[in-house]
């Protein structure tokens, strides 16, 4: 049923499909509230849902509403229940026009993760976890979608709490105490680029022709609990969100979860009661076109911004190290070092005949990267 009426304080006619009471007592409180011309591209992290995501596809649909789903693919392995129920919600997913990416594998940090007091929560995968995550992720990914899902248009992955791409203060913090990064700048803006252009989960999903997106408008709905909430909470959320997108850059990537009962009746409200204020709900392609202000900020990080990095600094080390000539290289007992399995030892920043090492990683010296720095 479509319910439309009038919101005098912007002079706009308002389509509500749906929840109409609810919405309208929502609008009324907004009626002093100014709200930007913002876009908005909403995505779902952790699903699919069976009794969640459905529903919410079913609302964008009636909306022609485009999202992205970040899929945590353990929902899709051969050993969940309900795989087969999860693998068809992927398969309409896509049919209906959204974009599918990869929210990994098992829902695990890639790297350090610490919670407000300081404590360490997860160390982070290796690098042979990070990999076998990725390689995991993309073979359920590709064989829920009969091979379309490494086809569209846009690889995107986003790591499970942000870990790997958007650490906290206090982890960049740890992370130089322990050795295992050293940062030039001391702001936080300035020290999470720095580690962005080196960040090795970065560039593990790079390698696999991943670009990274986080998000700068967070719902909040995963401190709420999994099932619906009361009234009252329901439309505080709704209200609070539809508060910080209005007032939120010109450019939003939301982040809401299709197993959370409440969005069912969240996002078709805030779709509704966000076009009548003004703000317009875009594509991922849409998003993309208009991706440099995300770039900015971090929120989008490219595949060739994450493996431009290693190229501009391999290439200048190259340049100190006289390609071609033979290297006496440094032993050093150092995080950042490489181990030679030949000479038993650890090397920091050493071209050899066949590798060189860079930034505790062995390139050969037929790696694209390298031949890309040699020319």
């Amino acid at each position: 049923m479509f319910f439309l009426f009038t919101a005098s304080a912007w002079g706009l006619d308002c389509t509500i499909r749906g929840h109409e009471q609810l919405s309208a007592e929502i609008l009324k409180e907004m009626q002093d509230l100014s709200c930007k011309k913002n876009q908005v591209h909403l995505t779902f992290d952790d699903g699919p849902s069976v009794a969640i995501t459905p529903t919410i596809l079913k609302e964008l649909k009636t909306r022609n509403v485009k999202a992205t789903f970040f899929i945590t693919t353990t929902n899709l392995s051969s050993q969940h229940p309900k795989a087969l129920l999860h693998k068809k919600i992927v398969q309409d997913e896509m049919f209906d026009g959204h974009l599918i990416a990869s929210h990994g594998h098992d829902h695990s940090a890639h790297a350090l993760r610490m919670n407000a007091q300081g404590v360490v929560l997860e160390k982070g995968f290796t690098q042979k976890e990070r990999e076998y995550q990725i390689k995991e992720s993309m073979d359920l990914l590709n064989s829920a979608t009969s091979g379309k899902f490494s086809k569209q248009d846009q690889l995107l992955f986003r790591f499970p709490y942000g870990r790997g791409a958007m650490p906290s203060p206090a982890e960049l913090n740890e992370m130089e105490n322990n050795g295992e990064m050293t940062f030039s700048a001391s702001g936080y803006a300035s020290r999470l680029k720095e580690y962005q252009a080196r960040s090795p989960s970065l560039q593990t999903i790079a390698g696999s022709g991943f670009s990274h997106l986080g998000w700068n408008h967070d719902s909040h709905d995963s401190s709420l609990s999994a099932k619906m909430q009361d009234r009252s909470v329901l439309k505080k959320f709704i209200l609070s969100n539809l508060k910080s997108l209005c007032h939120g850059p010109s450019l939003q990537v939301a982040l809401y979860h299709d197993i959370k009962e409440i969005n069912q009746i969240a996002i078709p409200a805030i779709i509704d009661l966000g076009q009548c204020l003004g703000l317009r709900f875009i594509s991922a392609d849409e998003m993309k076109k208009k991706k440099s202000s995300l770039e900015k900020d971090g929120v989008y990080i490219s595949r060739e911004f994450i493996q431009k990095a290693p190229v501009d600094k391999i290439s200048s080390i190259l340049e100190k190290l006289a390609i071609g000539m033979k290297i006496d290289c440094v032993e050093e007992e150092v995080d950042q070092s490489c181990y030679s399995q030949q000479y038993g030892k650890r090397y920091t920043h050493c071209a050899g005949s066949e590798s060189i090492c860079f930034e505790g990683k062995w390139y050969s010296r037929t790696d694209p990267i390298v031949q890309g720095c040699i020319k």
